[in-house]
Parts: C-alpha cells; sequence; structure tokens
C-alpha cells in the first residue's frame, strides 16, 4: 500500500510526538540553568524560538528515521508501526526525513547568527546529529548502543546551554546524568517487543538523577524529587515487579513521561522555581498525550 496522503496522526505516530514536550522540558532546563550558572539574561525570544524548532526538527526527523531504518524488523516482529500497517510509505518517510533535516539546518544557522560562540553551538549539534544517526544504525546490531541514545539527550542540553554561552560544568553533570538516565531506559526498550525483564541493572541507571540531591539547596527539590520517585515506584510495582503481569512497554511510557520531572529537578538546583513547576505540569500533561499518540 502506497497511501497518497497519511493522516496527520499517522505523521504524528511516526514521530512519536507525545514525546516532543520533553525535548522542550530539556530546553527549558538547560538553557535556564546556562543563565543561572553563568549570570547571564535567558535566551530572547527569538533565540528560544529558534532553538526550540531547532531540537524539535531534529527529533521528528530522529523518530521518523528510527522508523524507516526499523520497517524491515518491525515486519519481522509483527510491530505495527505506521509504515509496516501501510499508512505510510518508505518513501514519504524518506522525503519527510530530508525536509525536516534541511528546516533544521537553517534553523541553525540562523541560531549561529546570534549568539556569542557559535563554533559551540554548532559543535554541539553537529554531536547532536552524529548521535542521532549513529544510534539508529546501530541500534539493532549491538546492544550497548543505547548509550548513543543517551548521549543524544546528553547533546540536547549541551545544545541548549550553548546558545548562550560555553556551557559550564553544571550543564555537563546534569547532561551525563539524564544520559544515564536514557540509557538505562534504552535498555528495557531493547526487549520490549519481548515484554522481557533480564536484569535490574538498567533501573539503576535510571536512579542517576538522585545525585543531583547533593546540591539541592532549596524546599520545592524534595516534593519535585518524591513525586519523581513515587511516579517511578508506582509503575515499577504495577508493570515490572510482578512477572505474571509484567507489561514492559508500559512502564517505558512512565519512564519517558518522568523526563519533564528530571527537568524540574534541575531547575530547582538552579533556583528557578517557575520554570521547575512548569516543567512538573508537563510532566502531568504527557500521559493524557501518551493515550492518544504511542510513545514508543
Amino acid at each position: 500500500m502506497n497511501p497518497i496522503a497519511p493522516g496527520l496522526k499517522t505523521w504524528m505516530t511516526v514521530g512519536r510526538v507525545s514525546n516532543l514536550p520533553t525535548v522542550w522540558t530539556n530546553t527549558l532546563a538547560a538553557a535556564l540553568l546556562a543563565s543561572s550558572a553563568g549570570a547571564l539574561a535567558p535566551p530572547s525570544s527569538l533565540v528560544w524560538l529558534l532553538l526550540l524548532a531547532m531540537l524539535s526538527l531534529l527529533y521528528l526527523a530522529g523518530m521518523l528515521l528510527n522508523d524507516l531504518l526499523d520497517a524491515d524488523w518491525d515486519q519481522q516482529h509483527s510491530n505495527a508501526r505506521p509504515i509496516t500497517l501501510g499508512l505510510v510509505s518508505r518513501r514519504q518517510v524518506r522525503l519527510a526525513i530530508y525536509g525536516l533535516l534541511l528546516l533544521a539546518a537553517t534553523a541553525a544557522l540562523g541560531l549561529s547568527r546570534l549568539v556569542e560562540q557559535p563554533h559551540w553551538l554548532l559543535g554541539s549539534v553537529t554531536l547532536l546529529v552524529g548521535c542521532i544517526l549513529g544510534y539508529n544504525l546501530l541500534h539493532k546490531k549491538y546492544a550497548h548502543s543505547v548509550w548513543l541514545m543517551g548521549a543524544c539527550r546528553s547533546a540536547l542540553y549541551l545544545t541548549a546551554a550553548a546558545s548562550l554561552a560555553v556551557p559550564a560544568q553544571p550543564i555537563w553533570l546534569c547532561a551525563i546524568l539524564l544520559g544515564v538516565y536514557i540509557s538505562g531506559l534504552t535498555y528495557l526498550a531493547r526487549l520490549e517487543h519481548l515484554n522481557q525483564l533480564l536484569s535490574r541493572l538498567p533501573l539503576l541507571l535510571m536512579l542517576s538523577p538522585l545525585a543531583l540531591a547533593a546540591y539541592a539547596e532549596t524546599l520545592w527539590f524534595w516534593p519535585v524529587l518524591l513525586l519523581w520517585l513515587g511516579w517511578l515506584g508506582w509503575h515499577y510495582w504495577l508493570h515490572l515487579a510482578d512477572p505474571r503481569r509484567r507489561q514492559v512497554r508500559a512502564f517505558i511510557g512512565a519512564g519517558l513521561a518522568a523526563l519533564p520531572l528530571f527537568d524540574a529537578l534541575v531547575l530547582a538546583v538552579a533556583d528557578q522555581p517557575l520554570g521547575s513547576l512548569l516543567c512538573v505540569l508537563v510532566f502531568f500533561l504527557l500521559p493524557h498525550l501518551q493515550r492518544w499518540i504511542k510513545p514508543t
């Protein structure tokens, strides 16, 4: 089947847009942390616009590329994705990827003209694109390529920070912790189609944000931390603890929904309560979006 005009929901499913708000909260947290660490003004409205557009476009391109390269595997394992269901053709997805990357490159070049140190920005964008391509090309061949997925989110943090200045030490720490969390979650996702949990090491990796507690100086940090732990703990008990009712895919969705809480913790450490509260509100919104568009 080669449909002429795939519907909007089909494209949103291929792009896994229910996870897109996590890209925005990552961007918000990294940029505000960079401004706090360097005593700088937050990005201007135009910088915010171009930064969010560029990172959103790269995320969508990465998700479309994932479905395109995995189409044969999805077909063999009866994974009901839009390409295997015939809702969109490979050619249409390929053309959409080219268009998204072209728009992202245009946004990156425009952004580089607005920042003081464009080489850091362009370097981090190049790193991000390299990690996206590397993960999509390798993840079905090598189990530990999950670290490239974690590196995608780490590079996103560094790119958002580089829109202001050279990423300071706190940015690097938060980027690493986020990358470890995502890598743990991606280890779980490798066996999602088999609904298996072979090791609890990925769950330990997902506890990396606990390291932020060593830097907490505001009371707001602790209720956010309890909310994050409670959310993951509840879903672990609900979906993973008992092998008889195991639902790995549901836990992965919960882990993705918890990403804005990581950003809320980062902003609490940076003493940015309004930004932290906004991330918490996004967290409450995500499960509703996931019911509409599958996050994995």
